[in-house]
C-alpha cells in the first residue's frame, strides 16, 4: 500500500510539473526586449550574429546594364516660342566700297606740304620722308583724302593763281574754294638721334637705334588759322636695325613712332571742320560736284545748298574767327557718280544755284 502511494506521489509531481512549463512558456523571458511593431520589410538577406538580434537588410536595386544592341530612346525635345524677326531697312544703291565703321561723314581732303629738316643730318631727305610717311599713314585710315603738294601746285596753275608758297594765306583760301581742300598739314623733324655700334666682336655687322621729334601744325584751310601743332616723341626702344642701311631703318623707326603718337589728337582735331566742296557747272537742274565716289558721297545721298556766307575778322587781332553760313538755297540728291572723285546732283528743292554756292552734308 505505501509502495502505491510513492508511486501515486511521484505521478503527481511529474504531472504538476509537465502543468507548470507548460504555462511558463506563455510568460515572456526575462531580460528580453519588446519587439516593436514594424512594417513587413520585403524579402531579403538575413544575417544572424550570436549574442544578437537577427538583422534584416535590403539591398539596393542593380542598375540595369544597357543593351549595347538596343537604342536608347531619345529624350522629347523642349518646344520653342518661335523667334521674332525684325526685318532690316534696304540698303541705298552705292558704286563703291561702303565707308568704315568708324568714319562719319564724308572724308575731308588734306594736303601735304613740306616738313621742315632741321635735324645735324641736312644731306639726307628726312624732312620729305616724314611728308611721305604722314601721307601713307593718314591715307590708310581711310577717314581723309590726300592732296600731294604737287597735285594742288599743278591745280591752282591751270586756274591763273599765281604764288610762291602754298603756306600763303590768300592760296589756302582760294584752295579751299576751288578744290575743296579742308586743311593743310605741315611740319619740322627735329632732334634726330643714332646710336650704331657692331654687332658682335667677330661681325663686321652694325646694329643701330634711333630716336626723333616730329612736329606737325594743322591749319584750316578756309581761314589760314593755326588749329593746333602736334608734337610726337619716340623712344629709343623698339628701333632697334640691324644689317646694312640699319641708321636709316632706325631712323624711320623713330619717325613712325613719332607720327602714330600723333595721329589720334589730329583726326580729333580735323573733325571739328565741316565737311564742304564745290559746284563746278551747272546745267538745268544737274549740278556737277566737285567731290564724289572717293570722298565717300554714294547714290541717293542729299546734300544742302549755301549761298556764300561773310568770313568774319576780329577787329583788333585781324585774326578771321571763320564764315557764317549763308542762306540755303536748296537741296539736291546725288543721282551719279563718275570720274575718280565728282557727282551729279539733280534738284529736289530750291532754285538759283550758281558755282560759288557752297555744298554741305546734310549729315550734323
Amino acid at each position: 500500500m505505501i509502495r502505491y502511494r510513492k508511486i501515486f506521489f511521484i505521478l503527481s509531481v511529474f504531472f504538476l510539473l509537465i502543468i507548470f512549463l507548460a504555462s511558463c512558456s506563455s510568460l515572456p523571458l526575462i531580460g528580453k526586449k519588446d519587439e516593436k511593431k514594424t512594417e513587413k520589410l520585403p524579402e531579403s538577406k538575413t544575417v544572424r550574429v550570436e549574442g544578437m538580434e537577427t538583422a534584416k537588410g535590403i539591398n539596393p536595386p542593380r542598375t540595369e546594364t544597357p543593351d549595347p544592341g538596343k537604342k536608347p530612346t531619345p529624350e522629347p525635345v523642349p518646344k520653342r516660342e518661335p523667334e521674332t524677326r525684325v526685318t532690316s531697312m534696304p540698303t541705298r544703291p552705292f558704286a563703291a566700297a561702303p565707308l568704315p565703321f568708324l568714319q562719319m561723314g564724308f572724308k575731308k581732303k588734306v594736303a601735304i606740304l613740306d616738313f621742315e629738316n632741321k635735324t645735324t643730318y641736312q644731306e639726307e631727305k628726312i624732312g620729305e620722308a616724314v611728308a611721305k610717311r604722314l601721307s601713307d599713314k593718314l591715307e590708310a585710315t581711310q577717314r581723309v583724302i590726300i592732296m600731294e603738294k604737287g597735285v594742288v601746285s599743278e591745280m591752282l596753275n591751270r586756274e591763273g593763281v599765281k604764288f610762291e608758297s602754298l603756306i600763303e594765306l590768300p592760296v589756302m583760301k582760294q584752295a579751299h574754294r576751288s578744290l575743296g581742300i579742308q586743311a593743310f598739314a605741315l611740319g619740322t623733324v627735329t632732334d634726330v638721334s643714332i646710336l650704331s655700334s657692331k654687332a658682335s666682336e667677330t661681325s663686321e655687322g652694325e646694329v643701330s637705334f634711333a630716336t626723333a621729334k616730329v612736329e606737325i601744325r594743322l591749319v584750316d584751310a578756309s581761314t589760314g588759322n593755326l588749329l593746333k601743332t602736334f608734337i610726337g616723341r619716340s623712344p629709343i626702344f623698339g628701333t632697334k636695325e640691324t644689317g646694312e642701311y640699319s641708321r636709316s631703318k632706325a631712323v624711320m623707326k623713330a619717325i613712325d613712332f613719332g607720327l602714330e603718337d600723333i595721329l589720334d589728337g589730329f583726326f580729333r582735331q580735323l573733325d571739328y571742320l565741316d565737311w564742304t566742296t564745290t559746284i563746278a557747272k551747272i546745267e538745268g537742274e544737274n549740278l556737277f560736284i566737285n567731290a564724289g565716289r572717293l570722298s565717300g558721297l554714294r547714290i541717293g545721298d542729299t546734300l544742302e545748298i549755301y549761298e556764300p556766307g561773310k568770313e568774319i575778322i576780329h577787329p583788333a587781332t585781324k585774326i578771321s574767327l571763320g564764315w557764317t553760313t549763308g542762306q540755303l538755297k536748296g537741296i539736291i540728291r546725288i543721282s551719279e557718280l563718275f570720274g575718280v572723285d565728282a557727282a551729279i546732283g539733280k534738284v529736289a528743292q530750291g532754285s538759283g544755284f550758281s558755282p560759288n554756292d557752297m555744298v554741305k552734308s546734310t549729315i550734323r
